[in-house]
């Protein structure tokens, strides 16, 4: 197909999606259509479309991109991402709607864009190639590959300046060393295919071995903010429930490790990453007091800190962690929930155009918002100041666990009366805030990330006795039964509520 007859047909694919998807860029004609359009636009996925009017001439994963890069003998540059990734948006607007950048990628490079959700295949094995080249790894990810798709050089989040460079440095080492970078490339596929290929022999978990982790985690914790680990913090939810678990067997650990955990839980709950007004955690923390988090809000998260929260209040009666639990699980059934019972996979960090605006209140719109009684009640409660904790505003976040909290046992009536005043205004907080505009919602249901949110609510069920969780784990259940198998009990990785799912 001629470039001509390429755009006429973008156009009309264009023409047919106008009302389903956001068109993202800084480039329009006078009659306002977007100037750029790219082979993305045919794309289903939301994290590609993104990107479909880039001035980067972005092909889709497949098999005409390969042939065009063997035949002109360029170099591929892939580009990994998801729809709710803040730095993936960063890096879109700096360099991907960057027309000098673009110049430099459609002149040297032929680009893929890959939506990891859509492919964890293709993450797993080019974030091993960048690991291998690079040391670290991270979304969004950039890759340079050969024409056959060996990798050669990556990295993760670059600068519109940096990735000029970069674009300049790959493209002039490829016209000059090709065939020592075709070696190196072939000793990082090397590598990467027999890290994937090789297996793992099951080991017996003994005493000695057990309690070896478990020093080792002691040894890791954060005894100030609660964690195992400096900033960024992430959760690391199976650690957490396996660390519980444990806390089960008194021979098998000390009251150290229990108190780790309980301050850990404590501590997560009390901060920004969690989300004060509607529930649910996210992603992780950029700093180590768990208070300013990056915004973005995956289910995965919440299926395991349900399950954590859940089963942390059955084995120590912590009223504190149950209204955690529940505001968690009652978050995805409120907000991350399809109609047709599957779950969404995530929400953006971003909302116009800056990162946590959706969740930042003023301390003059409190005021305005709530009653003079009100706003005292929760002033204190949740750190709000005029300064603010965040570039000006206020994440809210809890100082302290209020001390009614401990009062859950012995006078459970205090608690509900108090615990039904701030919900009231909670819900008031939550309605307003609903007036915002909203972060990007993903709107895929996942089947791996829908298989854990089924777990955790089956799970929620049992240790809060909560018969909601069960009935909203059968209608998901139900959704992947009936729409994520064919005839050949194949299982598809995903589908966009209820539309035809997309083959692994």
């Amino acid at each position: 197909m001629d470039s001509l007859s390429l755009l006429k047909n973008l156009e009309q694919v264009r023409k047919t999606k106008a009302e389903n998807y956001e068109v993202r860029t800084e480039h329009y004609r006078e009659d306002g259509s977007p100037k750029y359009i790219n082979r993305l636009i045919r794309e289903d996925s939301p994290y590609l479309l993104q990107h479909a009017h880039n001035p980067v001439n972005w092909y889709a994963w497949g098999n005409e991109a390969f042939a065009v890069a063997r035949k002109a003998n360029k170099p591929l540059f892939l580009s990994i991402g998801y729809s709710t990734c803040h730095w993936c948006h960063v890096m879109e607007v700096e360099s991907f709607d960057n027309e000098a950048v673009a110049e430099l990628l459609n002149r040297f490079f032929i680009s893929i864009k890959v939506d990891r959700e859509q492919r964890p295949d293709l993450d797993e094995i080019y974030m091993m190639g960048v690991q291998l080249t690079t040391g670290r790894g991270g979304w969004p990810m950039s890759s340079f590959l050969t024409p056959d798709g060996k990798p050669f050089f990556g990295g993760t989040y670059f600068s519109a300046e940096q990735f000029k460079e970069l674009l300049t440095r790959v493209s002039s080492a490829w016209l000059e060393q090709e065939q020592a970078i075709l070696k190196q490339a072939d000793g990082i596929a090397k590598t990467v295919d027999q890290y994937l290929s090789s297996s793992v022999e099951a080991a017996t978990l003994d005493h000695g071995l057990l309690s070896q982790w478990l020093q080792q985690m002691l040894s890791q914790y954060d005894n100030i903010n609660g964690g195992f680990s400096a900033a960024p913090k992430f959760p690391n939810e199976t650690n957490l429930l396996f660390l519980l678990d444990q806390s089960k067997h008194s021979e098998q650990v000390d009251r150290n490790l229990r108190q780790a955990i309980s301050h850990t839980l404590d501590s997560m709950a009390q901060g920004g990453i969690y989300d004060q007004v509607a529930g649910g955690f996210h992603r992780y923390s950029t700093d180590d007091e768990w208070l300013v988090p990056h915004f973005e809000k995956m289910l995965y998260n919440q299926a395991l800190l349900g399950q954590v929260y859940a089963q942390s209040y059955f084995l120590t009666a912590n009223h504190f962690h149950l209204q955690i639990a529940r505001e968690t699980f009652d978050y995805v059934l409120r907000d991350m929930t399809a109609p047709s019972g599957g779950f969404y996979s995530a929400t953006d960090a971003d909302s116009e155009g800056q990162e946590g605006t959706f969740f930042l209140w003023d301390q003059q719109q409190l005021k305005k918002l709530l009653s003079t009684e009100d706003y005292q009640f929760i002033e204190s409660l949740y750190g709000i100041s005029a300064d603010g904790n965040f570039e000006g505003r206020n994440i809210l976040y809890l100082p302290k666990i209020p001390k009614i909290y401990a009062s859950g046992l012995t006078r459970p009536t205090k608690l509900k009366q108090w615990q039904g005043r701030l919900e009231a205004i909670k819900h008031q907080l939550y309605l307003e805030r609903e007036k915002r505009i909203h972060p990007f919602k993903d709107k895929k249901i996942i089947t791996a990330w829908n298989g854990m949110m089924i777990t955790g609510l089956a799970k929620g069920a049992m240790l809060l006795n909560e018969p909601r969780y069960l009935i909203a784990a059968q209608q998901a259940a139900d959704y992947l039964w009936n729409n994520h198998f064919d005839q050949s009990s194949d299982l598809f990785p995903l589908s966009r509520d209820k539309q035809f799912p997309e083959p692994g």
